[in-house]
């Protein structure tokens, strides 16, 4: 009789599934280093000193292999990320009227439209604390990216501010905070994007590495800073031989990631020792990628190859767990914005595009087919590519010219093989018209139009965007 009676009391004494406590909500960190392409990390393969503090980060994180953004400079992949819209149907995808656009007699700046749902309204909504902080020009509130933020802090220009200034300022907001619900943060980092000014140290240390080394050497015409005049601070120990030199551009480049390494390896000290870290679901991506001469060019956003598109992705759970993991299956930074609500407990929006990928972060696998889409060059309005695990296709859909490349023989996407396989190519056309069509089949935001303010044209011009 004492042992059903002692039954009976442990079953009244433990709590339902329903009556015990939820598990906290974790605070969600979003660190997004502008311009870092995947196979400039070590993480990703390249060989050489260029990234400790990230490759340690990734062996605490879930890393996917295969991430790619879906425009090829900043504005409209990181109105992607936060809205889980593609830029077709977000609309924010004209560059100032620059390179095409209604003709205007003076620039215009594309908004985001306030009917799209952001995930900082997603969040807070669900009760987090929103804060960004921002150093990009084309991110700022006059393009509408601090809708849903409660404190959304903008550096005056992205050429001079490095991890060390955004840090301070975020810490600052962190420790200000007086409440225990959780909270988002997103950090848009400038270290790595043009000009390429990282100290002579950092270039020493990988000017050797055979990922940078390439016999080709430029032509007056050639160099990167005829072509966009802030791509390189020129140091006072760089020769005129040197710059003639493919090799000295990429290691530059390659040196901004080193010293961005140096100074995110302090920032995430600082979150160890006070917690955060462990209390904290960490993103790590990029928007874009970097064109160091690969095709014939510099920067990005004039194409769709993959040194542009293909960009790093690591989730760090609370306390490291399943650090190490890899994940091989395509996902694409509109994929980001669901998920993300999703392991929050927030509500995902029925027009959001991407995919929640929760459970690749759990070693599951989805039954979506490998395969992303991308758009929006600042040249080309109707230039698309889709990609899959051995080919991608580029086409414009006002030409109809296009190109095909086998990405497992070609990974630098140097051979156009759509005339020798035209089934692929046709395949893959008719792929991609789908998926133009569907997207937009719900209709489009009106990406709202307003002058550009006298400071904004200021700092987009010290970036080289405006001449």
């Amino acid at each position: 009789m004492r042992f059903y009676i002692f039954v009976l009391l442990a079953l009244l004494l433990v709590p339902s599934p329903a009556c015990r406590p939820a598990r906290p909500r974790p605070n969600i960190i979003v660190i997004l280093v502008d311009t870092l392409r995947a196979d400039y990390l070590g993480a990703y393969g390249f060989r050489g000193a260029v990234s400790p503090h990230v490759d340690a980060l990734a062996g605490e994180s879930i890393v996917f292999r295969n991430c790619f953004t879906p425009a090829p400079w900043t504005k409209p992949a990181v109105a992607s990320l936060f809205t889980s819209l593609y830029p077709q149907v977000h609309g924010l995808t004209n560059h100032e009227g620059k390179y095409w656009g209604d003709e205007t007699p003076g620039l215009k700046t594309g908004v985001l439209s306030e009917r799209a749902v952001t995930l900082a309204e997603g969040l807070r909504e669900q009760g987090y604390r929103t804060a960004g902080f921002v150093s990009n020009p084309w991110v700022t509130t006059a393009y509408g990216f601090a809708q849903g933020f409660d404190f959304y802090h903008e550096k005056e220009t992205g050429l001079e501010t490095t991890v060390d200034d955004i840090a301070d300022d975020a810490r600052s907001w962190l420790e200000s905070l007086d409440s225990d619900a959780p909270y988002f943060l997103y950090l848009h980092f400038m270290d790595v994007h043009a000009p390429y000014d990282a100290p002579q140290e950092d270039y020493r240390a990988l000017h050797g590495s055979r990922d940078v080394y390439s016999s080709d050497r430029l032509g007056s015409d050639e160099l990167p800073d005829l072509r966009w005049s802030n791509i390189e601070v020129r140091p006072d120990w760089a020769t005129d031989e040197m710059r003639r030199e493919v090799r000295y551009w990429r290691a530059r480049y390659a040196s901004g990631v080193r010293a961005f390494d140096g100074r995110l390896g302090k920032l995430l000290g600082w979150l160890r020792e006070t917690g955060e870290l462990e209390r904290s679901l960490l993103v790590f991506t990029s928007d874009h990628g970097e064109e160091l001469y690969e095709h014939g060019d510099w920067s990005h956003g004039q194409n769709l190859y993959d040194h542009q598109l293909h960009v790093p992705l690591m989730v760090r759970h609370p306390g490291g767990r399943g650090g190490g993991s890899e994940v091989q299956s395509f996902v694409e930074l509109v994929d980001l914005m669901p998920t993300l609500l999703s392991l929050a407990g927030a509500v995902v929006p029925e027009r959001a595009q991407g995919r929640d990928v929760s459970v690749l972060l759990e070693g599951g696998a989805t039954e979506d087919p490998d395969v992303t889409f991308a758009t929006a060059t600042q040249r080309t309005p109707g230039l698309y590519s889709v990609r899959t695990p051995s080919h991608k296709l580029i086409y414009d859909i006002n030409t109809e010219r296009r190109s095909l490349f086998d990405v497992v023989r070609d990974v630098d996407e140097q051979h156009d093989v759509a005339a020798g396989q035209p089934k692929i190519a046709d395949e893959l056309q008719d792929r991609l018209l789908k998926y133009i069509r569907d997207s937009v089949s719900g209709g489009t935001l009106e990406a709202a139009t307003a002058e550009i303010p006298p400071e904004l044209k200021e700092r987009l011009e010290a970036l080289g965007y405006l001449q």
